[in-house]
């Protein structure tokens, strides 16, 4: 994924040559982002090139940028807010925006939670890692949901029997258990995970 300000720079390239129909020159994009050198913006294009996102056309050494095939292959969702068991969806003041291969995707409002603790960790979702949603109100027993009960936000196995809705953990440790849906309590199933994102530390 690319940091805000390469995700910055390569949205200012995509713009320019959508307007000008030819990529900005080193000067251009200094210029547009007030800085004093050329070093910092190579940078920031060569790992831009790294990962796929644009290539050099050395035909043309002043305008030599060119987007590739990776146009319109991602999407940035906001990550909405932190979700485990038992605690509320935090709300957060501006929004940490993340970059979303279009696969992962699944109809439209998709939208990203980031995950804490541990309880659905047998279900390959860890601590920190980032869930993508697709908003629907109900969905199939088995399928990994997220839902809110009693205005509190839960990432769970959904599991539909004769005797109602139990929301299950993924832990073999045992530390976690079924939250049992009562008929009084306040539930709604907010969407289904239909993708997961996990940044890997060096």
């Amino acid at each position: 994924m690319l940091t805000k300000k390469q995700r910055e720079l390569y949205e200012y390239i995509s713009r320019f040559i959508q307007s000008h129909q030819m990529a900005p020159t080193i000067a251009e994009i200094r210029e547009f982002f007030g800085l004093n050198s050329n070093f910092s913006i190579q940078k920031k294009l060569n790992i831009l090139r790294e990962r796929g996102y644009i290539s050099f056309d050395k035909s043309n050494a002043a305008r030599n940028i060119r987007l590739t095939g990776l146009v319109g292959e991602t999407v940035v969702l906001d990550i909405l807010g932190q979700v485990t068991a038992g605690i509320p969806i935090e709300a957060i003041e501006i929004p940490e925006p993340v970059e979303v291969p279009r696969y992962l995707l699944k109809g439209t409002n998709n939208f990203a939670l980031r995950v804490r603790g541990d309880s659905m960790m047998d279900a390959n979702i860890e601590d920190g890692d980032v869930i993508i949603v697709k908003p629907q109100p109900k969905a199939e027993s088995g399928q990994i949901v997220v839902a809110t009960i009693n205005g509190e936000a839960t990432v769970k196995k959904l599991d539909l029997h004769p005797g109602g809705v139990t929301l299950r953990p993924c832990n073999s440790s045992g530390q976690y258990q079924p939250i049992q849906v009562e008929e009084d309590d306040d539930f709604a199933l907010k969407g289904v995970v239909v993708g997961l994102l996990r940044q890997y530390q060096a």
